[in-house]
């Protein structure tokens, strides 16, 4: 135990020491310059690793920079090896999984469609993974893989942005949305980098005090990345609630959902110890955090709703239905039937913060998908 705390300790002395001695060295023209916190101007890749070419041989400036402060951060004991995993996190599912419920993707109105894209394809390494129009208006998927849940490699979380031109000023995502909490085996270094190239924007935090990447999209989405390995890079959903307990009651009792472990999250990932109950359906899923917060949860914003995949759409709405209704704690059906234009059976809910859920028919959702397979076979 001596020995280990006083390896920290060397560790956090090393890494203050080297971080501090920085403002005695020349800084390079940077594009992070100006807009970030003094960590995050310092660390940009080297060429190299930009073009994914490696580290050079020799010690670069950025690459000292990097050593000095993983070691400080190692010495606090706030770091995760590259190589650990944050979460549990199981292989593709097989169908609907057996609880009968899958949090399928996450739904945002963009003001500006090609911006948003690039921050999530080039910044965070996402896919567009399908488009279509509906009612005239463009919609975009962007996911690290397949969303089907039948193909041998699927099951992919997806975010649905939806071009909205009058989407609110300043591009607030408002209401009670807060941030998408991913895992990525990139260092933070290189996540920072990237995510700031294509348009996003760091968010800056005091050296030590947090071990993820806080960034927002240019449409104001915050995203908060770890660094680790994770099937599905997406684990969680985070809300704010002024009435965590009743929350937490309407997504167990009324939706469905369960209790999860946060795990490490809680302490060392995008969840930063602000996850007061983690729910969810499954563990290798992704879960939606209830975080507490003091001022009113707004309506309006750039946050749409939650999908939810589900045999039984009716069943669902019947519940929201029966629970009181938003004004009293409780949950509203906006809409109940087939969506106009597409016709999947959905049932768009809404709970008395403003949390909007719709459960998506499963069957009608892979009738929407089309296998990769089944497109070469036809062509």
């Amino acid at each position: 135990m001596r020995r280990q705390l006083l390896i920290g300790s060397l560790s956090l002395a090393t890494g203050t020491v080297g971080f501090l001695s920085t403002s005695l060295l020349p800084r390079p023209p940077s594009k992070l310059a100006g807009r970030h916190h003094d960590l995050c101007r310092m660390c940009a890749p080297s060429s190299d690793a930009q073009e994914g070419l490696g580290a050079s041989p020799a010690l670069t400036r950025e690459g000292w920079l990097k050593a000095t402060t993983a070691a400080a951060a190692l010495g606090v004991g706030i770091a995760v090896s590259p190589g650990s995993s944050t979460a549990a996190d199981g292989g593709a599912p097989k169908g609907l999984p057996a609880s009968g419920y899958f949090v399928q993707h996450a739904v945002f109105k963009v003001p500006d469609m090609d911006e948003e894209v690039k921050f999530f394809t080039e910044g965070l390494g996402m896919k567009v993974v399908r488009q279509r129009e509906v009612n005239g208006v463009r919609n975009v998927f962007v996911a690290y893989g397949d969303e089907s849940l039948q193909t041998k490699d699927g099951g992919y979380f997806s975010l649905e942005l939806v071009y909205d031109p009058k989407a609110p000023p300043g591009y607030s995502t408002g209401g009670p949305f807060q941030y998408l909490g991913l895992t990525l085996s990139s260092t933070l270094a290189t996540i920072a980098y990237k995510v700031d190239a294509a348009g996003g924007t760091v968010v800056p935090h005091w050296f030590g005090t947090k071990d993820f990447v806080e960034a927002t999209s240019p449409s104001g989405t915050t995203v908060r990345v770890k660094e680790g390995k994770r099937r599905d890079p997406f684990s969680v959903v985070a809300f704010g609630t002024q009435f965590p307990d009743k929350a937490t009651a309407y997504f167990h009792n009324v939706l469905g959902m369960k209790e999860q472990d946060a795990g490490l999250l809680k302490v060392l990932g995008p969840l930063a110890g602000d996850a007061l109950r983690l729910s969810g359906y499954d563990k290798a899923g992704v879960s939606v955090a209830l975080n507490p917060v003091d001022s009113k949860i707004f309506e309006g914003g750039t946050f749409g709703k939650l999908a939810v995949l589900t045999k039984d759409t009716k069943a669902l709405a019947d519940k929201v239905s029966a629970s009181g209704g938003a004004k009293t704690g409780g949950g509203d059906v906006l809409f109940a039937g087939e969506v106009p234009g597409i016709g999947t059976k959905v049932a768009n809910t809404i709970d008395f913060e403003g949390r909007g859920v719709v459960f998506v028919d499963y069957d009608d959702f892979e009738g929407e998908m089309k296998p990769p397979s089944s497109a070469q076979e036809e062509s």
